[in-house]
């Protein structure tokens, strides 16, 4: 079920109630209690114990204008506060609007689409594989679709990091733990406008419900960075993580490139003192949609 608009107006007005009489001594205009989006009145009427005043009214498109209050009318704002408990029960008992369900196209402005927005949108319950790299499943037995988190780059599934004193700690499974964490059961969408070599969506995701760029989450919480060589977007988000030492800042970390750069020139120094038998293709390829695997290989591909 969802939550009536006229609830929400008497929320709306319950708390217009409580703010306008502990700091102005005013109270609520009237218009407001018939609902979100059913205000219509120019001149709104406002109750007050005073005869006249003047009210910023921003919500309304009235700044700075004089408002005509009604004399004495505490009689009505106090049963409209009455009805608080009521409609907090309402709430809590799943009446809530489902705010997810009503998510329109997000505003793209501050992610790495700002320029370019998005020709095509993925969205489903996701798999979280590590910390920028989840999978869309699409239908009953569908493979889905992998996609990768645009414009930040987490550690890898094996990486290891260490606290301040110096502990080491699992930061690609922590990272991966957190995504997981900020999505739970929810849906997501993704916004994209390309896919990378290896056919992973290059997307902006979103929590359906809760509205939360995922990407920008990420980095903020200091589980993931911005990928600074493709997107700046999220490089705020990032100084702000580091300044309060979260996630992979309360220590020390190789960053995300640098630590695969490094298990690659591990891997080739290997190749060259012991022979390996080569394969037929030894190029690096999309694990399968269904894979729990990481994708280290692949999180250098150019976005």
């Amino acid at each position: 079920a969802s939550f009536p608009t006229f609830s929400r107006g008497i929320v709306l007005a319950v708390l217009s109630v409580t703010t306008a009489e502990a700091l102005t001594g005013t109270a609520f205009c009237t218009s407001a209690a018939a609902g979100v989006g059913a205000i219509s009145a120019k001149r709104p009427s406002c109750y007050s114990p005073r005869s006249l005043a003047t009210a910023r009214m921003s919500a309304l498109g009235e700044e700075d204008k004089p408002l005509q209050f009604h004399k004495g009318a505490r009689k009505a704002l106090k049963e409209l506060s009455s009805m608080v408990p009521v409609v907090i029960a309402a709430a809590s008992l799943g009446m809530a609007p489902d705010m997810g369900a009503a998510m329109g196209t997000p505003d793209l402005k501050g992610t790495p689409l700002q320029r370019t927005g998005s020709s095509f949108v993925v969205e489903g319950v996701p798999r979280i594989v590590d910390g920028d790299t989840i999978v869309i499943d699409e239908g009953k037995g569908g493979k889905g679709e992998r996609v990768r988190l645009l414009g930040i780059d987490a550690p890898e599934s094996k990486q290891v990091c260490k606290e301040k004193n110096g502990k080491e700690y699992m930061c690609g499974i922590e990272s991966q733990k957190k995504l997981q964490q900020l999505v739970g059961n929810d849906k997501v969408k993704c916004l994209a406008n390309k896919r990378d070599m290896y056919q992973r969506v290059l997307g902006v995701c979103y929590d359906v419900r809760t509205g939360v760029d995922l990407n920008k989450a990420m980095v903020d919480e200091g589980e993931a960075i911005a990928y600074v060589q493709y997107s700046k977007a999220y490089l705020q988000d990032e100084q702000d993580a580091q300044a309060k030492k979260a996630g992979v800042w309360r220590g020390d970390f190789e960053k995300p490139w640098e630590y695969r750069k490094l298990k690659r020139q591990a891997s080739q120094q290997l190749k060259s003192t012991v022979k390996i038998p080569k394969k037929k293709d030894t190029a690096a390829k999309a694990p399968p949609a269904d894979a729990d695997v990481g994708d280290d290989e692949l999180d250098d591909a150019p976005q």
